[in-house]
């Protein structure tokens, strides 16, 4: 299952990268946008940027994540955000091309039923970094893949299976 969407999403930027942006004329300075492959591992993310400088922006995010199977039940509501550097380009372009920068991120997590803890929740803090390259179209469609590194400063029970990165493709509306 992994291996298929990795092989996915790869492609998905091939294609992506031979398509050419003819909206370079028009600055683009907010976007809103939701990451779809993240819907096949039960999180929801919605994200909003916003240009600070010409060359920097902010992003603010909110998760939630579900998963349910015969013995147990945990879901995770999450905000954070990041600071983001777009350093390669021409100063009308900020909020598009390259981007990388420092995030933070805060969850809280629940489970019920025959636990893998003995809790029945709590919250977890992480910082870390991202990369990301965003293409914006003539009509305003953009689309970003993303790649994240979180580093939890906090060790909450139960989830010593959380991975420390996400991949995610983020398609939405920039204005």
């Amino acid at each position: 299952m992994i291996k298929k969407v990795s092989i996915s999403i790869i492609a998905i930027l091939l294609l992506l990268i031979a398509v050419p942006q003819n909206s370079a004329a028009k600055e683009y300075h907010q976007q809103i946008s939701v990451d779809p492959l993240g819907l096949i591992f039960g999180m929801f993310n919605v994200q909003y940027e916003k240009q600070y400088s010409a060359k920097n922006s902010f992003t603010a995010n909110l998760q939630y994540w579900g998963y349910s199977s015969g013995i147990y039940k945990w879901s995770a509501i999450g905000v954070g955000g990041s600071w983001r550097f777009y350093l390669m380009q021409d100063d009308i372009l900020a909020i598009r091309g390259f981007s990388f920068g420092p995030l933070a991120q805060i969850n809280y997590w629940s489970w019920t039923g025959s636990s893998v803890s003995s809790l029945d929740g709590g919250l977890s803090v992480s910082i870390g970094g991202e990369a990301s390259y965003k293409w914006i179209f003539d009509n305003d469609f953009s689309v970003e893949p993303t790649f994240k590194l979180f580093f939890p400063l906090n060790n909450l029970e139960g989830l010593g299976g959380l991975q420390s990165y996400g991949l995610g493709c983020n398609i939405g509306y920039a204005w």
